[in-house]
């Protein structure tokens, strides 16, 4: 696997479902359709090329152990709609600011789960 391929989550093949199924007139709910099109497709990547999570120190059992992989997220999408130029400034902004009242209305994350107690992101351990 070269270098740094574990941290990488916008595979050319990534690109290409974006640049082919991105639509502005596309509602939220299709908006995270996409986010799990690209998800499941970054997953089957990381499971063809055996590729593992990257390491880390878990300061709590002092011990070096698998993080977690990244997943796309909604607004992983949107800036990535604007780093491969798929979209202007204005529209970005444009789409953050609808995201941010929808994710209140509905009281969901930026991965379209609902929203709960604040819950410790790191704890592998439970």
């Amino acid at each position: 696997m070269p270098a740094g391929q574990a941290n990488t989550t916008w595979f050319p093949e990534l690109k290409d479902i974006l640049k082919e199924k991105w639509n502005s007139k596309m509602s939220i709910e299709q908006h995270f359709d996409l986010v799990k099109e690209l998800n499941n497709t970054l997953n089957q990547i990381r499971t063809d090329l055996n590729i593992q999570p990257p390491m880390m120190w878990c300061p709590k059992c002092q011990k070096r152990e698998r993080s977690r992989f990244t997943e796309v997220s909604i607004t992983a999408m949107y800036y990535a709609l604007k780093r491969f130029e798929l979209c202007k400034d204005d529209y970005l902004k444009k789409l953050l600011r609808d995201w941010k009242k929808h994710s209140k209305t509905e009281n969901i994350d930026i991965y379209g789960k609902p929203k709960e107690k604040e819950e410790k992101m790191n704890d592998i351990h439970d």
